[in-house]
């Protein structure tokens, strides 16, 4: 009985350094960092984007193949992960860079017909009664502001995003860049500077705006503090994001849905 015992024993011994063995520790897989993504390039990425779900977006539907489970109107989500905030409470940012973009839009919904980068296309539009940008072939033309950010979690995470802001919305992306360059640090010896974008963590939340046409929500922008000296490593990646979308490495994979 005893040696029976001993035995059991033994094999519970055996198995838990087995168990050991196998564990994977940080160290072995920062080791190994990125290996298997040694062939992706940024055309084999999509950047999602962060949107704000109204009463007619598939993601509040429970009977839509897009539908987010306990997704309302007015929630804040992931493009492609499918990652779900709630309005209230929203989603902290590091914003690292500034595109503006100008989306040729094909009638009846028929899709995206190009993307422009310069303001030269705006001399081509003449304005609908309803004051929208029509170019001389039909297409409706939309002015988008993009704001490409590190999405920050509550573990210390981060994800690359784009924050897209068009029609009523352009009005809180001149906000958002009129209170980031109006930001300023004085330095121990007078110096008075605009720090980088991403020095500086916001958390954008919804809320209902309306006009005689109806109501829908937006985006409220808050600024919240400054990067902590714990928080180098977001500094870091945000700084890199930054030069990868001003150099052209990374580029922006356009919404599919057209605005009207």
């Amino acid at each position: 009985m005893n040696d029976k015992v001993k035995t059991t024993e033994t094999k519970e011994v055996v198995k838990k350094e087995t168990n050991q063995a196998l564990a994977l520790s940080e160290s072995d897989m920062m080791s190994d960092a990125n290996t298997g993504l040694e062939n992706v390039t940024s055309e084999d990425l999509a950047i999602p984007f962060i949107r704000i779900t109204q009463a007619m977006s598939p993601q509040v539907n429970a009977r839509d193949g897009k539908y987010i489970k306990d997704c309302e109107q007015g929630d804040i989500f992931n493009t492609v992960d499918n990652t779900l905030y709630k309005g209230a409470k929203g989603v902290t940012v590091v914003p690292v860079a500034y595109k503006r973009t100008y989306l040729e839009w094909m009638p009846e919904r028929k899709g995206l017909a190009a993307v422009h980068d310069s303001s030269e296309i705006l001399k081509e539009v003449s304005k609908s009664d309803k004051g929208q940008d029509y170019l001389p072939n039909g297409n409706l033309l939309s002015t988008t502001a993009n704001h490409y950010v590190l999405v920050l979690d509550e573990n210390g995470g981060f994800n690359q995003a784009i924050l897209a802001f068009g029609g009523s919305q352009l009005k809180k992306s001149k906000k958002w860049n009129s209170i980031m360059s109006g930001l300023k640090i004085r330095t121990k010896d007078g110096n008075v500077f605009t720090p980088p974008t991403f020095s500086h963590k916001y958390v954008l939340t919804s809320v209902v705006e309306q006009n005689d046409q109806g109501s829908w929500y937006g985006w409220d922008i808050a600024l919240s503090d400054q990067l902590s000296a714990d928080d180098g490593y977001i500094y870091s990646a945000a700084k890199q994001f930054s030069l990868n979308v001003n150099s052209g490495v990374v580029k922006s994979t356009q919404q599919e849905d057209a605005p009207f």
